[in-house]
C-alpha cells in the first residue's frame, strides 16, 4: 500500500505526503496536483502511519472539493470514511455546533439563512428600529457586519465611531443578531464565529476536538479569513500536526474577508514549520507559463517560485486588439465557432473569463445571435430560485418551528386564503405575545382583529406542518419532499401555469425531486444510514453553484476571473483585458490593490491547458457615456515575444479570412510615460475638481490622461489642465 500511495509522486509531492509531523506548509502552485497530495497524505496518514481516520480533520472551500478528495479515497485507497471529517470551514463548524447547542443562543435544530435570507432579514430590521433604507443600504450593512463576525467582533464589542454609520451601526447590528436569535437562526457568518468563541471560552470542549482531531489540514489556506485561522490554530495547538496548503499567487478574496497575511506569515505562526513548495505543473504549456511567470514576478508581497513544467511550448497567446465591446463579441464568437466548425472543438471545452458580471451582457448576446450555446457559471444558484426556496422553506419550518421567515413565505403559498391583511394581525398579535407565529396559532381565539375564518385557515396550515413532521419521524427525507409537493401542490400550480416560465419552474422543481434522491442515496452509501431532515437540511445551506456546475452540458462556461478560481479548460479567453476592468478601476488606491488585481489575471491565465486568448477594446461604453479605454498594464508585464497579435479593429464578420494575424502593429506598448505624472498619482482639474490618474499616453507632444474624478465621471485629459497635487 505504501509504494501504491507514493509511487505516482513527483518528489515535493512525496516530500510533502510523508512529511506527516509538525507544522508544515506545502506551497502548491496552480495545476501542481494540490488535490492529489491532500489525498495522498490522508491516505498515507491512515495506512502507513496507522492513525484512525477519527483523529484527521481536512478542511477544504468547496463542498465539490471534498467530495472529491472522499471519493478518490474510497476508489483509489479503499479507505472507510464514514469517520474521516473532510469539508468546508462552514460545514464542519454547522457539525460542531449541532453537537455542541447546549452553549448556543440558538437550539439544535436552528435554520442557516443564505445571502438572500439576510437580505430579506435586514430590511424587516431596519423597519423594526425605524431606519430608513435608503440612508442604510442592506448590502453595505451586511458586509459590515460580516467583516465584524469574520474579525470575532460581536455585537457588544462592537467599537462605535463618530461618523453616521458608527452612531447606527451596532444598534442594527444587535437588533440582526437578535432577530436571527429569536428565529433560531444562524448565517454563515455565525457558524465560524460560534465555533471559535465556543472554543475560546470553553476550554473543555476544546480539549475534546483537540484531542479526537491530531491531524489539521488546511486547503486554500490564502483564503482564509482571521475566523478560520483561529479555528485551525486553536484545534491544532496541542498537538501541533497542522498542514495547510495554500498559494498566496492566487489569493484573491480579501473583499470577502481573506487574508494573505494568514500564508506571508505562516512561519511566525507556528515553530520552526517545514515549507514545501510544489512548483511543476502539470496543466499548462510553458509558453502560458512563462508569461504567468514574468506576471506575477512583480508581486513584492509573495513567497518566490517559479511554474515549471515538462509540457510543449504550446502555441503563442493570441491578442485581439477590438474597436468595442460589441465588436469584441463579435470577434470571440466568430473564433468560437472557427474552434468548434473546423478545428472540432467541444463547446464545453471552452471558457470565458471577465472582470465584471456586466462584461456577460454582450457576449451572450452575440452567442444567441450565432446560435452558440453557453451557461453563466456562478450566476443564480439553482437553490436561490424562488420555486426551490418555496419548497425549502416548507422543510426549514418543518425542522424549526421558531423560523418566521419560512412561516410567511409560504402561509399563503400556494395561495390557501390567507391575506395580508391576516398575516399582518398575527405578526402583532405574535409580537405582543412574543410567541413565534407557529405557536401564536394555537392562541387565536384570543385575537379579536382575526376573523374566524381566517383562524381557520391559520390552524389548517399548522395541522399540515404537524403532518409533514410525523412524515419526518418516519419516512426517508426524499420521501418527505414528494409528500410536500403533492400534499401542497406546488408542481401542479406551475404545471397549469401554460407559460415557458412555468413548465421552467415545473421542471426545477422535478430536479429538486431528483437532488434529494441522490442525496439520499449518496448518504447511505457513506453512513450507512438515511439521513435525517437536520443532515439534509445543513448540506443544502451550504452547497453553492460551483458545487451543483454541470460540467458535461457542451455549452461554453462564462464565468467571472474570481469563479475560474480552481477549474481549468482546454480553451481559455480573456475578455476586457484594460486598465479599469483589470486592474479594475476600483482596486488602485494601493499597492496591495493592484497586486491582488496582478493575482486575478495569472489565475485567468493559469486555467489554460491548450491555448490562452485575450482581447480588450479601444472604447468600452460605462453606464451612458462611451469612453476611450487602454490595454492593461499587466500586459506590460509579460515579454512580448510570448503573444501573436491580431488588430482586428478592421476586421468584420463577413470577412473571409478570419483571423488575419497583424503584420503592421508589432506592440502593444501603453505609450511613452513623462516622468512628471504616474498611475495613480492625486491630481485635480478647475472644472472637473480632483481625481486620480488611471493610464498615461503620449499623443505626439502631448500627455493625454485618463483621469478618474471623485466626482464618478471618467475623463480622458490633456496634461497642460491638470494640477498634480
Amino acid at each position: 500500500m505504501p509504494s501504491q500511495i507514493l509511487e505516482t509522486l513527483n518528489d515535493k509531492q512525496r516530500e510533502a505526503v510523508i512529511t506527516t509531523e509538525g507544522p508544515v506548509l506545502i506551497l502548491a502552485g496552480a495545476g501542481s496536483g494540490k488535490t492529489r497530495c491532500i489525498v495522498h497524505r490522508i491516505a498515507y496518514l491512515i495506512s502507513e502511519k496507522k492513525v484512525s481516520p477519527h483523529n484527521i480533520l481536512a478542511v477544504t472551500f468547496t463542498n465539490k472539493a471534498a467530495n472529491e478528495m472522499k471519493e478518490r479515497l474510497q476508489s483509489q485507497f479503499n479507505i472507510n470514511i464514514r469517520y474521516l471529517w473532510v469539508g468546508t470551514f462552514h460545514s464542519m463548524c454547522a457539525r460542531i455546533l449541532r453537537t455542541e447547542s447546549q452553549y448556543l443562543p440558538v437550539t439544535q435544530n436552528y435554520t442557516i439563512y443564505d445571502d438572500i435570507d439576510q437580505q430579506r432579514i435586514m430590511k424587516n430590521v431596519l423597519k423594526e428600529i425605524n431606519l430608513a433604507e435608503t440612508n442604510f443600504p442592506i448590502k453595505k450593512i451586511l458586509n459590515i457586519i460580516s467583516q465584524q463576525k469574520n474579525n470575532l467582533v460581536e455585537y457588544d464589542e462592537f467599537s462605535i465611531d463618530d461618523s453616521y454609520y458608527g452612531k447606527y451601526l451596532q444598534k442594527i447590528y444587535e437588533a440582526y443578531q437578535k432577530y436571527l436569535i429569536r428565529n433560531n437562526g444562524v448565517d454563515f457568518d455565525d457558524l465560524l464565529l460560534y465555533t471559535v468563541k465556543l472554543f475560546m471560552n470553553q476550554k473543555d470542549v476544546l480539549e475534546r476536538y483537540q484531542d479526537r482531531f491530531k491531524y489539521v489540514m488546511i486547503d486554500e489556506y490564502q483564503d482564509t479569513n482571521f475566523a478560520q485561522y483561529r479555528f485551525a490554530y486553536l484545534l491544532a495547538n496541542k498537538h501541533k500536526n497542522i498542514c495547510v496548503v495554500g498559494d498566496d499567487d492566487q489569493s484573491i478574496y480579501s473583499w470577502r474577508g481573506a487574508n494573505i497575511g494568514n500564508i506571508l506569515s505562516f512561519d511566525d505562526a507556528y515553530d520552526k514549520p517545514r515549507i514545501i513548495r510544489m512548483t511543476q505543473n502539470y496543466r499548462s504549456p510553458r509558453r502560458v507559463l512563462s508569461a504567468a511567470n514574468e506576471l506575477i514576478s512583480h508581486n513584492e508581497s509573495r513567497h518566490k517560485k517559479e511554474l515549471w513544467t515538462e509540457k510543449n511550448d504550446g502555441k503563442d497567446i493570441s491578442l485581439y486588439n477590438t474597436q468595442n465591446e460589441r465588436h469584441e463579441a463579435i470577434v470571440i464568437s466568430q473564433k468560437i465557432i472557427q474552434l468548434h466548425d473546423t478545428h472540432d472543438i467541444s463547446l464545453k471545452d471552452i471558457a470565458i473569463f471577465y472582470r465584471t458580471n456586466v462584461q456577460s451582457r454582450v457576449l451572450e448576446t452575440q452567442f444567441i445571435k450565432d446560435h452558440i450555446d453557453y451557461r453563466i457559471v456562478g450566476g443564480v444558484n439553482f437553490f436561490q430560485r424562488k420555486e426551490i426556496k418555496d419548497i425549502i422553506a416548507y422543510l426549514r419550518l418543518i425542522a424549526n418551528l421558531k423560523d418566521n421567515e419560512s412561516f410567511l413565505r409560504i402561509v399563503n403559498f400556494p395561495k390557501r386564503g390567507i391575506g395580508k391583511t391576516s398575516i399582518t394581525h398575527l405578526l402583532e398579535f405574535a409580537a405582543d405575545k412574543s410567541y413565534s407565529l407557529f405557536d401564536a396559532v394555537d392562541s387565536l381565539e384570543s385575537c379579536d382583529e382575526l376573523s374566524s375564518s381566517a383562524k381557520e385557515r391559520f390552524k389548517l396550515f399548522k395541522n399540515m406542518i404537524f403532518g409533514f413532521i410525523e412524515i419526518a419521524k418516519h419516512q426517508p427525507i426524499n420521501e418527505l419532499v414528494k409528500k410536500v409537493i403533492d400534499t401542497t401542490e406546488i408542481l401542479d400550480f406551475y404545471r397549469h401555469d401554460d407559460s415557458i416560465e412555468g413548465e421552467s419552474k415545473a421542471d426545477n422543481i422535478r430536479e429538486f425531486v431528483a437532488s434529494t434522491d441522490e442525496f439520499a442515496e449518496n448518504f447511505i452509501t457513506i453512513h450507512d444510514k438515511e439521513p435525517s431532515l437536520q443532515e439534509y437540511m445543513q448540506n443544502l445551506s451550504l452547497v453553492s453553484d460551483i458545487d451543483y456546475a454541470d460540467i458535461d452540458r457542451d455549452v461554453v462556461s462564462l464565468m467571472t476571473m474570481h469563479n475560474a478560481k480552481g477549474l481549468e479548460f482546454p480553451y481559455v479567453f480573456i475578455v476586457g483585458a484594460e486598465d479599469g476592468l483589470i486592474p479594475h478601476r476600483n482596486s488602485m488606491e494601493s499597492t496591495g490593490d493592484i497586486e491582488e488585481e496582478r493575482r486575478l489575471f495569472y489565475v485567468a491565465m493559469t486555467r489554460t491547458i491548450k491555448e490562452l486568448f485575450i482581447s480588450y477594446a479601444q472604447s468600452r461604453r460605462y453606464f451612458d457615456s462611451t469612453l476611450s479605454s487602454f490595454p492593461s498594464r499587466f500586459l506590460n508585464d509579460i515579454n512580448k515575444s510570448h503573444f501573436q497579435m491580431f488588430d482586428m479593429t478592421n476586421f468584420h464578420s463577413s470577412n473571409e479570412n478570419y483571423p488575419k494575424r497583424n503584420t503592421i502593429k508589432k506592440s502593444f506598448d501603453l505609450g511613452t510615460q513623462d516622468d512628471t505624472y504616474k498611475v495613480g498619482q492625486r491630481v485635480e482639474h478647475m472644472s472637473f475638481g480632483k481625481g486620480r490618474i488611471l493610464s498615461i499616453r503620449k499623443d505626439g507632444e502631448l500627455i493625454k490622461l485618463t483621469i478618474s474624478f471623485d466626482s464618478g465621471e471618467l475623463k480622458k485629459i490633456i496634461s497642460d489642465y491638470i494640477k498634480i497635487l
